[in-house]
């Protein structure tokens, strides 16, 4: 989860949870109350997110952010569940403080970050499978948080939280919290850094029919390449 942007999962999810992506302090959040306009079926491109995504969506899905670093796509009135997409995110510092900042010494390929992400104590990480996104080559993992993970953070209402990425502009980061359940891809583009693929239910209620609904909208994903 995070501040700002996300007020995106912070802001619409406070309710019942603290999960999903949100920006630094002072930053615009992205989606407001107003209900983003819904797709149409079939193939779309995002208009500022790069690389440029192209994918194909079926009826009653939306696009609430597409932003330079960070990308969504959620089914029609549906915060809890959704696909995030992030170019060029790094590995989020795990000082107690949970600061806005990368955790040192962490490499920024898929094959670092997915290292990194199985080694943190305060996750359940799957053994990592070798899948094909976008026709490259990619690492897919599945993560909670642990059992018996207690240590929280500030904007966390107590949940036990796990920092997990920031963006390489430091405007937006992403922490696991509470029964938050996600599926990770991640890939290296060539020549134009690391794409992770996100499927997260905020709350892990829906996370089987988010696989069902999400895995299709994952395999028609077309990066532009350089």
């Amino acid at each position: 989860m995070n501040r700002g942007l996300a007020t995106v999962a912070v802001a619409l999810l406070l309710v019942s949870l603290v999960a999903g992506c949100s920006a630094a302090p002072g930053t615009n959040a992205s989606a407001g109350p107003t209900a983003p306009p819904v797709l149409s079926a079939g193939q779309h491109t995002s208009a500022v997110f790069q690389p440029a995504v192209t994918y194909t969506v079926p009826a009653g899905w939306t696009n609430p952010v597409d932003d330079l670093a960070y990308f969504q796509l959620i089914p029609t009135n549906d915060q809890v569940n959704g696909i995030h997409l992030f170019h060029n995110w790094h590995a989020l510092s795990q000082a107690t403080d949970c600061p806005y900042s990368p955790e040192p010494g962490v490499g920024t390929s898929a094959s670092d970050l997915v290292t990194w992400i199985r080694s943190r104590k305060g996750l359940s990480v799957t053994p990592p499978t070798l899948v094909t996104v976008a026709g490259l080559p990619a690492t897919m993992i599945n993560l909670s948080v642990a059992p018996n993970w207690k240590q929280s953070c500030s904007f966390a209402n107590g949940l036990p939280a796990v920092p997990l990425l920031i963006d390489e502009t430091q405007r937006l980061h992403w922490v696991v919290a509470g029964s938050e359940t996600l599926r990770l891809y991640l890939l290296d583009l060539p020549g134009n850094g690391t794409m992770i693929v996100n499927l997260d239910s905020f709350d892990g209620v829906g996370f089987p029919n988010l696989l069902t609904a999400g895995s299709p909208i994952v395999k028609s994903l077309v990066f532009a390449t350089k």
